[in-house]
């Protein structure tokens, strides 16, 4: 297994004796924070001050695998970032102005953008659920927002706490998801309920930093905080765990990430260290070294290949209290080749149980999912699939096979006579059997037959039918002379009204049959065929949807031409009527202007009254006029006396 950490460099290290492989110097030296793409070797990195960088790990075949950056995306006021879990190019970005947008980083497109709240806070951490159907966004003020990807609405918002700082989704449940508090609370929280499951208001004395969470043992959740504590919780109990509940550091811890077999985690502290453990034997841990120069942002295991992390969720460990083999500590090679052992161990499982009936070969593991629509695809019954528009994508909206189902010959007859009956059954059941055939050969046979039918069969079909009709008509008529005698010699006023009743019900039966045509007496005993038929049909109806076309052409015409006369007199109006709004919305202005011009002056003029300045301005104004006026006095009173002294 390998280790992806990141803080002012990327450092790919073997988690057995925490040995460095490969380092990517990030240009600008800021701390960086990444999320792997569970389905192949690629994560995200974001720097707030660069934007978006995205990088892989590259195997080689005898040389050590290397970190690579696949390419660079500027994106401003980027803050957070996460990937997708089944969706291999799309990730999630929250934003400093509390924008989440989500991009597919291969073309750098735009894929949906989910606008900020009113506050417009920092979006401190972003996460996809298990499925990629949720995104939840934890704000600077402690809200977190779920967002739903294929509705592209903010479906829910929440505060756990105000200070939350980081959420995680359960990387095999829907609807859970882990809340770390800056006071230094744990919770994990089912939004689609809206309860807590699990909730430790003390369980750090100092800010929570970071909580994960695994697959393979989905109660186990592990924190670490500043109070250089690890906590290793099991959810079920809803309290630590008794004797490996809390584990003491010497430097405040940062990070904190669980392997996929839910056996192993590593911690970065404050000091740039990396410590790992094993879950099993936490006296003392695997290995620590000093990786990084500064505080550890976030570290990660690298995902597995994809069958062997399908072989590692399918065989879970259950109860995290239970007591494993106990652990020493082993030198690297040793300990290397119990982590295969731990993995392999997993993979035989799922070939005994596959061995035990759930098939042979490979197992495909199928997502779970919380629904009863796969309940009701699997045990619906067949009149539920016809009836279920969402299991069959097309249905005929009219119902063919009900209508050519053979019924009895009961359920075609139209009652034409009172209860008593009367000698009119025999006609009733004559024409209804001619109507109800007729039918059952016009609906009978599969539905592409009957629409492949041209027109010219059709209009011999019908011609044939009103022959047939026509010469059953004599014989109808003869029936009902003949059975209304015997009525006609007891009472015949009451007869007549009664054969002229029964007559009109019976035409007006035949022609509302949509395969009879209404002939007159004349035209009755001279039958067409066929062939002139569809002549003599087609050329009135050509000629009548000829007029037709013409006369809606012609109204057509008019309309268009009233229309555009109307809508010249609205566009002449609507432009003299906005040059007058204009001109009055000037003059109103200036007219404002003008009169704020003036209260200007006037207040002035009311403030220099009252200035010093002004005052003494005033004063020695006033008194070089009369200096002014003096002197003048006096050159006018010396030529006066000079002119009289010359005289």
């Amino acid at each position: 297994m390998h280790l992806i950490s990141t803080s002012k460099r990327t450092v790919l290290s073997d988690f057995a004796d925490l040995e460095t492989k490969s380092t990517y110097v990030h240009e600008n030296g800021e701390p960086t924070d990444f999320q792997f793409n569970a389905q192949r070797r690629v994560f995200v990195e974001v720097d707030k001050m660069a934007g978006l960088a995205v990088m892989r790990i590259r195997e080689k075949e005898e040389k050590a695998p290397e970190i690579q950056r696949v390419r660079k995306l500027t994106i401003d006021n980027a803050f957070s970032v996460c990937c997708a879990k089944q969706t291999s190019e799309e990730i999630a970005l929250g934003q400093t102005s509390g924008c989440v947008k989500i991009y597919n980083y291969r073309s750098a497109q735009l894929i949906h953008r989910f606008p900020a709240d009113q506050k417009r806070s920092t979006v401190l951490y972003v996460d996809y659920n298990c499925t990629d159907e949720y995104i939840a966004a934890v704000k600077e003020g402690g809200s977190v927002n779920i967002f739903g990807t294929k509705t592209k609405q903010k479906i829910n918002t929440f505060t756990i706490d105000e200070q939350s700082t980081l959420v995680r989704f359960h990387p095999s449940k829907r609807f859970q998801l882990s809340i770390a508090s800056y006071k230094g609370a744990v919770t994990v929280y089912d939004f689609q309920s809206k309860r807590k499951i699990f909730h430790v208001s003390d369980a750090h004395d100092a800010p929570c930093r970071d909580v994960s969470m695994c697959t393979a043992q989905p109660s186990l959740l592990v924190s670490v905080g500043y109070d250089c504590k690890i906590n290793i919780f099991d959810i079920r109990r809803n309290r630590a765990q008794p004797a490996t509940s809390r584990l003491t550091y010497s430097h405040p811890l940062s990070t904190v990430a669980l392997s996929e077999c839910g056996t192993y985690f590593c911690a970065g502290n404050l000091k740039g260290e990396l410590i790992a453990y094993d879950i099993r034997n936490t006296k003392s841990p695997l290995a620590v070294r000093n990786v990084h120069d500064g505080a550890v942002t976030r570290v990660a295991f690298v995902p597995t290949p994809t069958e062997l992390q399908q072989s590692i969720s399918f065989s879970s460990a259950g109860n995290v209290t239970a007591e494993g083999p106990k652990v020493e500590r082993l030198p690297s090679d040793e300990l290397r080749k119990s982590i295969a052992a731990n993995l392999l161990s997993t993979q035989q499982q799922l070939n005994s149980m596959a061995s035990l009936g759930y098939g042979t070969g490979s197992v495909t593991v199928r997502p779970q999912r919380d629904s009863f629509c796969d309940f009701l695809d699997a045990q619906g019954p067949r009149s539920v699939e016809r009836m279920s528009t969402r299991l069959n994508a097309h249905r005929d909206s009219f119902d063919w096979e009900t209508l050519g189902r053979r019924t009895n010959e009961n359920s075609h007859r139209l009652s034409l006579c009172p209860a008593g009956g009367s000698g009119l059954s025999s006609v009733e059941n004559s024409c209804n059997s001619s109507n109800a055939e007729s039918l059952h050969q016009t609906l009978s046979g599969p539905l592409k037959d009957r629409s492949n039918i041209s027109g010219d069969a059709k209009l011999m079909k019908i011609a044939e039918t009103d022959e047939h009709s026509e010469r059953e008509e004599p014989s109808a008529n003869c029936s009902v002379a003949s059975s209304s005698t015997g009525s006609d010699k007891e009472n015949p006023q009451v007869a007549d009204a009664e054969l002229k009743r029964r007559l009109r019900m019976l035409s007006s039966s035949r022609n509302s049959t949509p395969h009879h045509v209404n002939t007159t007496p004349q035209s009755s005993s001279t039958l067409l065929k066929p062939q002139q038929l569809l002549a003599k049909s087609s050329s009135g109806l050509s000629a009548q949807v000829e007029t037709d076309v013409r006369r809606e052409i012609g109204e057509l015409r008019e309309l268009m031409e009233q229309r555009f006369e109307n809508l010249e007199k609205e566009i002449k109006y609507a432009g003299e009527k906005n040059k007058w709004q204009v001109i009055g919305q000037m003059s109103n202005y200036w007219n404002r202007q003008l009169v704020n011009t003036h209260e200007i002056r006037d207040g002035l003029a009311v403030l220099l009254q009252g200035d010093r300045f002004m005052y003494e301005f005033s004063r020695l104004q006033n008194e070089n006029e009369m200096l002014k006026a003096q002197v003048k006095h006096l050159l006018r009173e010396r030529e006066d006396n000079e002119g009289s002294t010359g005289e």
